[in-house]
């Protein structure tokens, strides 16, 4: 672990807001913004939904065009022609309404308005075993005002993926992407099917857990996701139990935020590298994905990040009992019994993934700049494709 003096850490500009029936307010905290033309962005499901309709109510005359063509695993061909969509009606804000998909179009919109080019040029790169070249996007960005309806915590972070033409997920980076303001209103949330909550909270969990052994750790960060293991592992399972729980919900928004501010600085590793690669190669929802694969990637991990599951393993109040390594073990197995309380999928071949693409999405994976934050160095795919095989 890094010592107190040798850190850095970076905070994010967010505004957040969190009650029942905040999203009747979403108007009134847009135009303190100083935001009078905004591009709402959403999928045809949320569009759907009353949550939509409120938001969209309270917004009023400030919303200026609509592009509900989001879908999961947001592409650079969708965000190019909302880009376009946007230039031409002179947008000055971005409402993204609905899942990490939404924010991730979101933020991949204001890159285009600020950077120009293609999309595909603004793209990180990684180089196995470690070499990482992070792309610099040095313009000012319009405002992302988020309304999450899943635990994702794309809202908070200032990363975002697209899946390119060819199946790759791309990567982006920019600490003026992250959302400006984000409303979370678990009253509304309500209405998000429990399913979806679970296995995204999953998905906000494995942030915490992959931000305990990330390469960037530092000790903010540790703090913070220990926290939000703690809510996690307390308002997950109640609100599966009690999907209609306005308290269990907060406490899962709560969660997730927490997730996000995680790796907004410790960042994430393999866990969401295959994660990334199996649903832009396997287009496998992202929730999904993450509720299978956490305990096995926690599992490859083991040898070089037995102190931070440990204490994980506290945080989720496993009882102490023999050496570190008892203990991160101890840790893995409670984020099993976790997967069972939420209810969520524990096997890739329950999903309909055709397992003929397993060799492939081992070798996106290798290429995901999560490999360079990862504990474990991975210099050939070999490991990886074992890795998915044993989460089949």
């Amino acid at each position: 672990m890094q010592t107190p003096m040798n850190m850095e850490y970076q905070n994010t500009f967010s505004r957040v807001v969190q009650r029942p029936g905040a999203i009747d307010d979403l108007g009134r905290e847009v135009a303190a913004l100083g935001c009078t033309r905004v591009l709402v962005v959403c999928g045809g499901s949320t569009r759907r939904s009353d949550l939509y309709e409120r938001g969209n109510k309270s917004l009023g005359s400030l919303v200026v065009g609509l592009f509900e063509k989001v879908v999961e695993h947001s592409s650079t061909v969708l965000v190019t022609e909302a880009a376009v969509i946007a230039r031409e009606l002179r947008i000055d804000g971005i409402v993204a309404i609905g899942g990490g998909s939404a924010s991730d179009t979101a933020k991949g919109i204001a890159i285009l308005l600020a950077e120009g080019g293609q999309i595909e040029e603004h793209a990180s790169r990684f180089v196995p075993p470690d070499q990482f070249f992070p792309k610099m996007l040095q313009n000012p960005k319009i405002p992302v005002i988020a309304v999450p309806t899943t635990a994702s915590a794309a809202e908070v972070t200032p990363g975002l993926g697209l899946r390119d033409q060819q199946g790759r997920k791309l990567l982006f980076w920019d600490v003026k992407l992250a959302s400006r303001l984000i409303v979370l209103d678990p009253q509304a949330n309500c209405s998000v099917p429990v399913a979806v909550m679970a296995s995204s909270a999953m998905n906000g969990f494995a942030h915490c857990a992959e931000g305990l052994y990330s390469r960037l750790r530092n000790q903010v960060s540790e703090g913070l996701a220990l926290q939000g293991i703690r809510l996690f592992g307390r308002w997950l399972p109640d609100m599966v139990r009690n999907p209609d729980s306005v308290d269990a919900r907060a406490g899962v928004l709560m969660a997730a935020h927490i997730s996000g501010m995680v790796i907004s600085n410790a960042r994430v590793g393999i866990h969401h590298a295959v994660c990334h690669c199996l649903g832009a190669r396997g287009n496998l929802p992202h929730g999904v994905a993450n509720s299978i694969m956490l305990p096995h990637a926690l599992a490859y991990n083991l040898d070089d990040a037995t102190p931070a599951l440990a204490l994980l393993a506290q945080a989720m109040g496993c009882e102490a009992r023999g050496s570190e390594r008892d203990m991160a073990l101890a840790g893995i197995e409670a984020v099993r019994a976790l997967q069972i309380a939420a209810k969520v999928p524990t096997r890739l071949r329950d999903t309909g993934l055709d397992k003929a693409l397993l060799p492939a999405i081992a070798a996106d994976t290798l290429l995901d700049r999560g490999n360079f934050f990862n504990p474990r160095r991975t210099e050939t795919d070999a490991p990886i494709l074992s890795l998915l095989e044993k989460a089949w």
